[in-house]
């Protein structure tokens, strides 16, 4: 029986991904434009993947809790190992220098952060015993984080992989991931007064490199596409 937890860790997790996906992709596909830049159906199988290794990951780093003084030597692992596994994917030959490769990038990274989200905000939720309405708003808020980390970081290196600049937006993607852990530590160890000052800017850093990418790369990709089309 669904109880108001998994409804709430649902909206979190599937509901602000995918809301997320269609607010990003809407201006490149139909009717924005009479030619779509990517497949909707590789769209959807990427987004499939992605939710399938959000539960891989959950399960891997829930598994792996880190403790005392190895939490920093763990969450640059769990970065380095999270943006080196999008750009395994993301580089394969028949998907380089094809400018629908950054969106099947926001995609996989949005589906990895919907089930990821999902997870993270149940079981949070489920240690609570009896959370309220506050508990149950704050954790799904907390969770949205990870929607904005993984959609941002998942595209730059999409983009990384379409303009053959796998160092810079590989560097970019890896320093905000790892930021966010980082940024996130205080105040996941309770450390005062320090705790909610790294819930701010580690919130901040994530959204930002989302706005960055809906709003800079993405939009400038399309353009140099376009610039290279008319010369052809």
């Amino acid at each position: 029986m669904v109880d108001s937890l998994q409804i709430t860790s649902a909206i979190a997790g599937f509901g602000s991904s995918i809301a997320l996906l269609y607010y990003t992709v809407s201006p490149y596909t139909y009717p924005k434009v009479k030619e779509p830049f990517f497949d909707d159906s590789k769209i959807f199988k990427f987004f499939a993947l992605g939710i399938v290794l959000g539960m891989v990951l959950f399960g891997l780093e829930e598994w792996s809790i880190p403790t005392g003084e190895t939490i920093v030597v763990f969450v640059v692992l769990y970065a380095v190992m999270e943006e080196l596994m999008k750009l395994i994917i993301l580089n394969f030959p028949r998907f380089q220098k094809k400018v629908d490769t950054a969106f099947y990038g926001l995609a996989l990274g949005l589906g990895i952060a919907t089930t990821y989200t999902f997870a993270s905000v149940y079981v949070s939720l489920l240690d609570l015993k009896n959370p309220g309405l506050f508990e149950m708003v704050g954790y799904s808020l907390l969770g949205l984080q990870f929607v904005f980390l993984h959609g941002a970081t998942t595209t730059m290196i999409g983009v990384g992989v379409v303009r053959r600049d796998l160092k810079g937006y590989f560097s970019e993607a890896l320093l905000v991931h790892l930021g966010y852990n980082l940024l996130m530590i205080p105040f996941f160890t309770e450390t005062e007064p320090w705790s909610l000052m790294g819930l701010g800017a580690a919130s901040a850093l994530v959204v930002y490199a989302y706005y960055r990418i809906y709003s800079q790369s993405l939009p400038a990709l399309i353009r140099d596409a376009k610039r290279f089309i008319q010369k052809k």
